[in-house]
């Protein structure tokens, strides 16, 4: 517990002295930390809730904004309105939840801290230098966790293991951080819970990456965004994660569709790096061809795995759909994983805890109306994100069409894992919704200060040209 104080003083310093002059100076060091830090690095409050490093952090960023001088910005905040609809009808949820306590634990996490996390980055934001460097600093955070993976593969050890064996998020009965499964073998999680949400992350920071590649990266940036990629990639392929993989490839594509030359370039050095790996290697095309077999075949357990959240689905509407109360309001935020669903699953009924769809837990916690609500919310900056790639030009269009892409790629990676609300990744998708939600601000601001600019120059320019009038006159 002594180190995991020491590691949040050290974090809470750090973010002050990296806004001691403006709190979006701080911004890319709190990105660095969201990404990097565990679950497991925390203090348990008896009682109360955990103190994690995401809590911190936000605590922190949230002192800095109040203490110093804000931006002006205008009064009018996107997605204000629906925010309060989702919070309102997440407290009316909670009121009637089968667990009060877990449930206002929940509404916290999954609402308070998420939205008030957006409203800061979305105030201090006013530079898209400020925004590349936030994206650079969780690229740099993600190559950590790569390096973390490579011990986990070759030494057999886990960078969480330095933390309390209290705080382990632990599988399938172990005594271990290290994650193993039958049929895959060990899956590499890093600092994320589990290899799933490692592989959400990935797949959203590889598009990241090579976007940084084509439109920002220079000298050491750029040298230093290439190894960061290349040991995304082999992590990637080490979670042995098929929704992360697929994840990918979809976004890679819609990249080469929507963006010009600048990043199709390094999507084709990319694809042929990665075809050169599988032919000098076959042995990774055919366990990857292995997996997707298995994932059809009902007597492993990997297709076990993937026919399970059929079978949740279906459960979770059936169950919602016992009550009319239910289907309004569901069961609370947080009761599937402390209460459990009994799932009929392959001819056998029996209790769950994991709800591997992340839309199916907002039905059952928060009923039709609740589902309904966070639906809107979270499309509402894809669809803005879209319309920004299309008016903005660049650098502020490119940026928003990557945002598109990597946003969407988050929701769709959500049926296959409760990604939302448990790891990194799901603060990772809100601060990339603050960004893009800045994105038009940072575009007016920046066209303001060039009409200023040439203002100024034409002023200094007609001074200039007429001095040599005013000394004939004299």
């Amino acid at each position: 517990m002594v180190l995991i104080a020491l590691l949040q003083i050290a974090i809470i310093a750090s973010l002050f002295y990296a806004g001691r002059q403006r709190v979006e100076e701080s911004l890319p060091l709190f990105c660095f930390f969201l990404m990097l830090m565990p679950l497991e690095a925390k203090l348990v409050i008896p009682g109360l809730f955990d103190l994690n490093i995401m809590r911190v952090s936000l605590m922190t960023l949230t002192a800095l904004y109040f203490m110093k001088p804000k931006p002006r910005q205008g009064s009018k905040l996107p997605l204000a309105t629906l925010m309060l609809l989702h919070v309102s009808w997440a407290v009316l949820s909670t009121a009637y939840s089968l667990s009060f306590a877990t449930s206002v634990k929940q509404v916290l996490s999954q609402v308070v801290e998420f939205y008030l996390m957006y409203f800061i980055l979305l105030r201090a934001i006013t530079k898209i230098e400020i925004v590349h460097k936030m994206l650079y600093a969780m690229m740099l955070a993600m190559g950590i966790c790569c390096v973390f993976s490579l011990l986990e593969v070759f030494a057999s050890w886990s960078v969480l293991r330095i933390f309390p064996a209290s705080n382990w998020i632990t599988y399938n009965g172990g005594l271990d951080p290290l994650y193993s499964e039958l049929g895959r073998g060990l899956r590499v999680r890093a600092t994320f819970p589990h290899p799933i949400l490692f592989g959400d992350a990935l797949a959203i920071s590889i598009v990241l990456c090579l976007y940084l590649l084509g439109y920002w990266a220079k000298g050491h940036q750029r040298t230093s965004l290439w190894l960061i990629l290349f040991l995304m990639v082999w992590a990637l392929y080490k979670t042995q994660s098929r929704g992360p993989w697929l994840a990918t490839i979809f976004c890679c594509a819609m990249m080469f569709i929507m963006l010009n030359r600048h990043i199709r370039k390094y999507l084709f050095t990319a694809f042929a790096l990665t075809l050169i790996v599988l032919i000098a290697r076959p042995g990774v095309w055919q366990s990857i061809d292995a997996l997707y077999e298995a994932s059809t075949d009902p007597n492993q357990p990997v297709g076990t795995s993937y026919l399970y959240r059929h079978a949740l689905m279906d459960s979770i509407v059936n169950t919602v759909q016992k009550d009319p109360v239910r289907i309004l309001l569901g069961y609370g935020l947080g009761t599937f994983r402390e209460l459990g669903l009994e799932v009929n699953f392959l001819g056998e009924t029996k209790r769950w805890y994991t709800c591997d769809n992340n839309w199916a837990a907002f039905l059952y916690e928060t009923g039709y109306v609740g589902l309904f609500l966070i639906f809107i919310l979270l499309c509402a900056p894809l669809l803005l994100a879209l319309r920004n790639y299309r008016r903005l030009g660049s650098p502020e269009g490119p940026l928003s069409g990557v945002l598109f892409i990597v946003i969407a790629g988050f929701y769709f990676l959500m049926l296959s894992v409760a990604a939302y609300s448990w790891g990194q990744q799901g603060y990772m998708n809100w601060i990339l919704i603050a960004i893009s939600m800045s994105l038009p601000h940072i575009k007016a601001k920046r066209l303001q200060l060039s009409r200023l600019h040439q203002f100024n120059a034409d002023n200094q320019q007609s001074k200039t040209s007429a001095l040599p009038a005013l000394r004939e006159m004299a």
